[in-house]
């Protein structure tokens, strides 16, 4: 019998802790334990096994006020309203909350609940396992699915991408990242000219005139943010101007030892 994505994660990570020493193993663990996304996962299931939770009739998301107090229990809560000067700004559905429209699709694609218009959510049998694995598992496994499973332009979702990635994209990304020296900060721009070249990314749209700063903007939403949420870079921004004011732009990461290791078994 095939083995399940699941079964082939948890065999995977097991094998790969049998290699480590008991305060290598330790250690990794830990790690893995703190990733923010293996956290929110393990809240967002928690919380559709304690609460009722039946999904919109439009699009079977999870109601506004269910992604609010979700949105308050995330490693970082998110508001569903703020003032900035004059100007309020409400979060109107699940979409509108990155992360939690994140946790959805890793969710459902990873078979971890059962989703749809109108249906309550439950979780699923391999959900239930994957609360019962150990982090570094709950990890790996999660980041498996969105490497082979999700379409990546879900995190940057804009016409000039097209409508697929390059099928090779996210192999060349890991090898990419595979070449980096763990802890060293590396330039962004630099990184991300060098993955679009290799990967051979390109702008569709007409308007082109900013087409490359389009795709470092796809680099930073698709892979860079992404790793920062599974704990797998960190990252540093510097104040870029703007108007009378300024903004943060993303100016560096640095590959964590959790990062290089998840990188290593995927």
């Amino acid at each position: 019998m095939a083995l399940t994505h699941f079964q082939e994660e948890v065999e995977a990570a097991q094998d790969y802790l049998d290699t480590l020493k008991p305060a290598q193993r330790e250690g990794l663990l830990k790690q893995a334990a703190d990733s923010p996304i293996r956290c929110d996962m393990v809240t967002l299931l928690t919380y559709v096994n304690d609460h009722s939770v039946v999904g919109t009739q439009s699009t079977g998301n999870l109601p506004l006020k269910i992604v609010g107090e979700i949105a308050a229990r995330l490693v970082y809560p998110v508001k569903l309203e703020a003032t900035t000067g004059t100007y309020t700004y409400r979060v109107r559905s699940e979409e509108d909350v990155w992360t939690i429209h994140y946790l959805h699709i890793l969710a459902d694609v990873g078979g971890l609940v059962s989703v749809g218009r109108a249906r309550k959510w439950r979780v699923k049998k391999q959900g239930e396992r994957f609360l019962a694995a150990d982090p570094f598992t709950q990890t790996l496994y999660l980041l498996a699915t969105w490497w082979t499973r999700v379409n990546w332009l879900v995190a940057y979702p804009y016409e000039g991408m097209g409508d697929h990635l390059p099928p090779f994209f996210s192999a060349v990304v890991r090898d990419e990242l595979l070449d980096l020296p763990v802890k060293q900060r590396i330039a962004f721009v630099k990184f991300a000219d060098q993955l679009i070249n290799k990967a051979m990314l390109t702008w569709t749209a007409q308007e082109s005139s900013f087409a490359r700063m389009a795709l470092q903007g796809a680099i930073e939403r698709m892979v860079i943010y992404i790793l920062r949420d599974f704990g797998m870079v960190t990252v540093e921004h510097r104040d870029k101007p703007l108007g009378k004011g300024t903004i943060k732009e993303l100016a560096a990461f640095r590959i964590t030892p959790l990062g290089q290791q998840l990188l290593e078994v995927l």
